[in-house]
């Protein structure tokens, strides 16, 4: 399999394969998997650094740095991991380090003998008492031009200074200006933390140091679980975020969260467990600035992963306990499910957040900015799928294209006019929503699900529905662009049929309903949103090769006659 790996990568390397397919086998790689053995999954990292090491410094592009960073995140996760073999975590620490130093590799060290070993410590050292020695000569200096007297000053004696030097004046006595003191490095009264107390004044080294104060993770551990005892014998919201300010952590605070969560599947029978209360403490210790969200997801996403299927549940009610309370934003509760993680646990916590608070307040909060898409498995990211899963759980007014989709595709297949679906559009579809590139998406799917019904009838069908797909495509290349995506899915749910997709960019391109530079906008679109891009890219690579090509010559040959 490594070997694999690796030829996948100088193939990339050679410009044979395309930049979403790496990104695609990375992500299998890092692929979460229930009850994974260790052995497996030590083998994968394997293929992963070996893969980055050869193809990291062309993925890693700001195009893309969204996609590594997520990458990096999750190899310092696993890094972290128990049982994990020594040399699996060396070889993500030393891809992380590649990385930092922008993929270039660090020379190797050149073995010594130990007699070089012995000059090159004695070298050093002499530069050090070198060195040393310079700085005291400065500091030397610069106590005797301290000594020195300034223009303007009234001359005391023969000579204009103090006949003290080198006496005893009030009890103490000065060495000559000559004598050199020691100097006492600037590092020492770091490490003493020397201090002066002024009367009336707190010391300045206990404030030093109880800011300085640092706790540790069993410190933490300590404290939630005396703060979890307390808890369920009655303790209040206040005394308990007064507890947690004493061992307060930054950075460790998700283990609160976890065993807070945790406590409430154990003590699920008291009146404390029903997830309102524990919300309400949840929501105090961020108040005090104790808790932030990143670390209220982490502890709640381990919580998860070490939770049955039975407890989902309970868990999804406390979660969406907490995105109504704003311990969470609906948009980073959503950001743990990528890609389907833990699928379809999600879905049950849109469905809880439905009955709690109405459809209403569920659609506003899942704004613009929540990709409610992503967080279905790849091979669920298809509309029919997606729109049977989501009328069973009564959610399909989330999904505004899904619908208008769903009764297009319904019309569409009950009316053989085209004059008769853009009346439909007209009556049903807003014009914003018209002039969108994801209407064209929609479109786009409902049209070749009819065309490509019939295998033996495709380009007459699709010669019906032409005038359709000229009027709202033609207007930008964006659109153009979320037809052939359309394709693309309606392709990969049929499970690719041979040479379908090809004929279909064929008759696009040569019926001018899709121009050459929105099919090269296509294959180097890796923004991943819709499945198959990968296996379809193998399907039209020669063609699109070939497009690319021709294209470049037209616009020489123009060039020539002009």
């Amino acid at each position: 399999m490594l070997g694999n790996i690796c030829f996948i990568g100088e193939l990339f390397k050679s410009g044979i394969l395309h930049e979403s397919i790496l990104h695609r086998c990375v992500q299998k790689l890092l692929e979460k998997k229930r009850h994974e053995r260790v052995a497996d999954m030590s083998e994968n990292i394997e293929c992963l650094c070996s893969l980055l090491r050869v193809v990291g410094k062309l993925l890693d592009t700001p195009k893309a740095e969204g996609l590594m960073n997520q990458y990096f995140e999750r190899m310092k996760a696993i890094s972290c991991r128990p049982g994990l073999p020594v040399r699996i975590r060396f070889m993500l620490e030393d891809v992380a380090v590649l990385r930092e130093n922008k993929w270039q590799q660090s020379h190797a060290a050149v073995p010594q003998t130990i007699a070089e070993m012995r000059q090159q410590l004695s070298e050093h050292q002499r530069v050090a008492i070198t060195e040393s020695e310079k700085s005291r000569s400065k500091a030397a200096q610069r106590q005797q031009q301290s000594a020195s007297p300034s223009k303007g000053h009234k001359r005391r004696g023969g000579d204009g200074f103090s006949k003290a030097i080198g006496r005893r004046v009030d009890g103490q006595k000065f060495p000559p200006l000559n004598q050199q003191s020691p100097v006492v490095p600037e590092r020492m009264f770091q490490k003493a933390n020397v201090v002066i107390q002024e009367k009336g004044k707190p010391k300045k080294a206990e404030a030093a140091a109880a800011a300085e104060k640092k706790v540790s993770k069993q410190d933490v551990v300590k404290l939630s679980d005396t703060l979890i005892e307390r808890w369920w014998k009655g303790m209040g919201v206040e005394e308990a975020v007064a507890l947690a300010k004493q061992s307060y952590a930054p950075g460790l605070m998700h283990i609160v969260v976890g065993k807070i969560l945790k406590g409430c599947l154990v003590q699920k029978e008291t009146k404390r467990s029903d997830g309102l209360e524990v919300t309400a403490l949840l929501k105090a210790l961020g108040a005090s600035s104790l808790l932030e969200e990143n670390e209220f997801a982490k502890g709640y996403e381990e919580v998860l992963e070490s939770s049955s299927e039975d407890e989902w549940s309970a868990i999804a009610s406390m979660g969406a306990l907490a995105i109504i309370e704003g311990c969470i934003s609906l948009f980073r509760f959503a950001a743990l499910f990528d890609v389907g993680k833990h699928y379809p646990f999600f879905i049950t916590t849109l469905k809880k957040l439905l009955d709690l608070r109405g459809s209403a307040w569920l659609k506003e909060a899942c704004n613009e900015k929540v990709n409610l898409t992503k967080t279905f498995p790849e091979k669920l990211q298809i509309a029919d799928k997606m729109i049977d899963i989501l009328k069973e759980k009564k959610l399909l007014f989330l999904f505004p294209t899904l619908l208008i989709q769903f009764h297009l595709t319904d019309f569409v297949k009950q009316n053989e006019s085209v004059e008769d679906v853009l009346t439909w559009i007209q009556e049903n579809v807003d014009a914003e929503t018209q002039s969108s590139a994801e209407f064209c998406f929609v479109l786009g799917s409902s049209v070749f699900a009819l065309a490509t019904a019939d295998h033996t009838a495709e380009t007459e069908l699709l010669t019906t529905w032409k005038p359709l797909l000229l009027k709202y495509v033609s207007r930008k290349k964006s659109f153009q662009v979320a037809i052939l995506f359309s394709l693309q899915v309606h392709c990969y749910s049929r499970g690719f049929p041979k040479g379908l997709l090809l004929k279909m960019f064929r008759w696009l391109y040569e019926e001018d309903i899709v121009e050459e530079a929105s099919f090269i906008a296509w294959k180097e679109d890796d923004r991943h949103d819709h499945p198959g891009k990968g296996d379809a890219l193998f399907q039209v690579i020669s063609w699109l090769d070939w497009l690319e090509t021709a294209e470049e010559e037209s616009t020489s040959g123009e060039e020539d006659d002009g």
